[in-house]
């Protein structure tokens, strides 16, 4: 085990330095782990096989997190962060490991996982699904605050630990169309008479182009709304503004906004504010991964849980008998079965349903048959729901996880249930941060 030297005394345990930490290995979220008095250290921007001086910002019965004050030896791994705001952001914070690498640590950390809480894991995952490191996002939202002192209105990402943001130039995960955008956006948000009341701002890009979508928490003055048009029309935006939780008013620009996928002719239309999968390209492919792992037939029912706005439902539905999606949220389900419209597909039905509700087969839709099941659950998972689908008995399941641990955990379940983990890949739709996507195929 390394040896560890305190520092001179300091006011309190979290702001202990140690001193010569050897780094063991790295943690499913790509943090280093090292060990103090046997009790685990989690230092943030860490490589297996460092030795660095930490400074402990979290003090905890189990554990410690830590952050580096020096590095004594670095790794052959390590590269110099392409962001200037690396330091500050707290996100994409394995912008110290290049992308081969950024793989390898999250493959390692789901098998560990499965291994951990799920009893069994596959000795080799599948190809995983990845696309470009930078200049992916198509979805971005920003925070604003308003500095009463100089009067200006800052907008950017929160720090790392902190509620306060940092004042952004660039953010190049974001798309360039939409990265290009963020210092005119800055200029224009500080011409505003109602800066100060401003609550954040969303940047995506659709079909239409790019699309700004800003939450005012007071009504904004006509020659606000005025500056808002003349900029829009400058840059070319589809420009939303947001008066409460419930509104989204189109100032500029195209109100109908889409994206598509291509491989099934199916266009996926949206408001701003409902969710995107943030990676346009990974989304493409893990959408056509699903389908294979799925092994869709014409004569196929599939019922897909939590299907949003039919990412996966409508392309399912142009290869099946009939499908069903089952969403909680009953705008998304208007929205889905419009798209089901718009797209001309007749074998598609979408139900608004709690899917955490103790009881599913009361609900009409249950009823029905089905020998094939997708779900994408958030990140609470599927747990609520596992009994009803393990009843119904698919012969595949397929489960698109935004959280491994949660994956881990209701795999189990299916596992206990009779079926067998066929396949498991990873899902590298956020490269440069520790957040990990998956998928499992699950066979009776």
């Amino acid at each position: 085990m390394a040896q560890f030297f305190k520092a001179s005394p300091t006011n309190s345990r979290k702001n202990y330095i140690l001193k010569n930490v050897k780094v063991e290995k790295l943690d499913h979220q790509g943090r280093g782990l090292a060990y103090y008095q046997n009790k685990p250290v989690f230092i943030e921007g860490a490589l297996s096989g460092e030795l660095l001086d930490v400074q402990v910002t979290e003090s905890k019965k189990r554990y410690y997190k830590a952050q580096i004050k020096k590095v004594i030896k670095a790794s052959e791994l390590r590269v110099t962060p392409v962001c200037p705001h690396y330091q500050e952001c707290g996100g994409c914070h394995l912008q110290h490991i290049n992308q081969a690498a950024q793989l390898q640590v999250k493959s390692e950390g789901l098998i560990s996982l499965f291994k951990r809480f799920a009893k069994q894991a596959p000795q080799q995952l599948e190809a995983p699904i990845s696309e470009q490191a930078w200049g992916y996002r198509r979805t971005a939202r920003f925070g604003l605050q308003f500095d009463k002192k100089n009067k200006m209105l800052k907008m950017g990402f929160r720090r790392a630990q902190s509620n306060n943001l940092i004042d952004q130039k660039v953010c190049p995960i974001l798309l360039p169309e939409l990265e290009g955008l963020i210092p005119d956006i800055k200029v224009l948000l500080n011409s505003l008479q109602g800066k100060a009341d401003l609550g954040h701002i969303e940047l995506l890009y659709a079909d239409q182009g790019p699309v700004v979508l800003l939450r005012h928490l007071k009504a904004l003055t006509a020659s606000d709304v005025k500056l808002i048009k003349e900029f829009s029309e400058q840059q070319q935006l589809n420009f939303f503004v947001q008066p409460s939780t419930n509104q989204c008013i189109c100032l500029a620009g195209e109100e109908n906004l889409s994206y598509q996928l291509p491989e099934w002719g199916c266009s996926v239309h949206f408001s701003p504010g409902d969710f995107l999968q943030v990676n346009a390209n990974v989304n493409q492919k893990m959408v056509t991964q699903a389908l294979q792992w799925l092994n869709l037939e014409k004569t196929d029912q599939v019922l897909d849980l939590f299907c949003g706005l039919g990412n996966f439902t409508l392309p399912v539905a142009r290869h099946v008998e009939s499908v069903v999606g089952i969403e909680g949220v009953q705008k998304m389900v208007d929205r889905a079965s419009a798209n089901a419209r718009l797209n001309k597909l007749d074998n598609v039905q979408f139900y608004q349903a709690d899917l955490s509700a103790e009881n599913l087969t009361r609900q009409e839709w249950a009823k029905q048959d089905f020998n094939k099941v997708l779900l994408d659950p958030a990140r609470a998972g599927a747990l609520d729901c596992l009994t009803f689908i393990t009843d119904i008995k698919p012969s595949h399941i397929v489960y698109v996880s935004c959280d491994p641990l949660t994956l881990a955990r209701d795999s189990q379940v299916l596992l206990d249930s009779g079926y067998k983990l066929a396949k498991l890949g990873l899902l590298d739709m956020f490269p440069q941060t520790g957040h990990m996507e998956s998928m499992a195929l699950f066979t009776a």
